[in-house]
């Protein structure tokens, strides 16, 4: 088959759920092992550069995996078009990618139902892959089977308890993500027309940020929230909010804050609008019924004489 780089099988049985790897040599190895771990078997590998002229001639399988490390940005945009193709056909799609590409990646393929991993690590890809097989494990329930929901929940919880096992046999601890990068925002007092009062709403995001200086990370996190204030406080300066100046602002890993974001996009709580001038970039804001809640929310808030937190 043009374009195959090997054809193995992992985990021997020949019933095993199958992989199609698409990657860099430079991402193939750990993406390897964390697909060994996850007892599924890989149908084909097949490399990024071969991957962009199209996935018609590569095998149908149960979940197709894009590790994107080192590719450039025209390469890159090629591949994710193929696999949104394919996503858009039903196949479960795991995209593994590096800081520096988040908003390339999300641009194409958030909304999707696709999972997008930022810079991960082993546990991250041993989740994602538990995630995706659970409904792709051979013997499963038809969809139409009432049971099949709690089967394919059960299935799930016995895989991830099963990984967990494993890498904490392993000791594998994660390490914290690689951060994006500073975001400079400006929390002063700027007088604009409306009911609503931007800087008001920085000075909210401003005050949760502060928790964590007295009480330490982790504790509050709320990405959905913080979401919905740093796309309110734009949308009243009239500025547009890339995809990863939003995960920062979601004070969450990358990952996490992506899954977040695709979420509320599915809710119609957020709106992707491609960035006209840079196919590699989406900017997002308010759903206009989630506009109009934030606005009536404030309102209620200040009547009743208590800060937006």
């Amino acid at each position: 088959m043009g374009g195959v780089l090997s054809d193995e099988t992992w985990g021997g049985a020949p019933s095993a759920a199958s992989i199609l790897l698409i990657a860099t040599v430079l991402a193939a190895h750990d993406t390897r092992l964390a697909i060994e771990a996850s007892g599924a078997r890989i149908a084909a590998t097949v490399d990024l550069a071969l991957a962009a002229g199209g996935l018609d001639d590569y095998p149908d399988t149960d979940v197709i995996v894009l590790e994107t490390e080192g590719a450039d940005d025209e390469t890159l945009a090629a591949a994710l078009d193929a696999i949104a193709d394919r996503a858009a056909r039903g196949d479960a799609v795991i995209v593994g990618f590096t800081t520096d590409q988040l908003d390339q990646v999300a641009a194409a393929m958030l909304g999707n139902r696709v999972q997008l991993l930022c810079a991960p690590d082993a546990a991250d890809r041993a989740a994602a892959l538990a995630i995706a097989l659970a409904g792709a494990r051979p013997g499963r329930l038809r969809e139409d089977d009432p049971q099949s929901e709690a089967a394919r929940l059960k299935r799930l919880n016995d895989e991830l308890a099963r990984i967990a096992d494993l890498l904490a046999r392993m000791g594998r601890v994660s390490a914290p993500p690689p951060a994006l990068g500073d975001r400079s925002q400006t929390f002063g007092i700027e007088d604009e027309p409306g009911a609503v009062d931007p800087a008001d709403i920085r000075r909210a995001i401003r005050a949760r940020r502060m928790r964590e200086q007295f009480f330490g990370g982790g504790l509050f996190e709320d990405p959905a929230w913080d979401i919905l204030l740093d796309l309110f406080a734009a949308d009243l300066e009239g500025k547009r909010v890339s995809v990863s100046s939003l995960c920062i602002a979601a004070a969450v890993p990358p990952t996490t804050a992506l899954r977040w974001i695709g979420r509320m996009s599915e809710e119609k709580l957020l709106v992707r609008e491609p960035d006209p001038a840079d196919r590699r970039r989406a900017f997002m804001r308010l759903g206009s019924g989630a506009r109009g809640d934030m606005q009536r929310y404030w309102r209620v808030i200040q009547r009743l004489g208590g800060p937006l937190v």
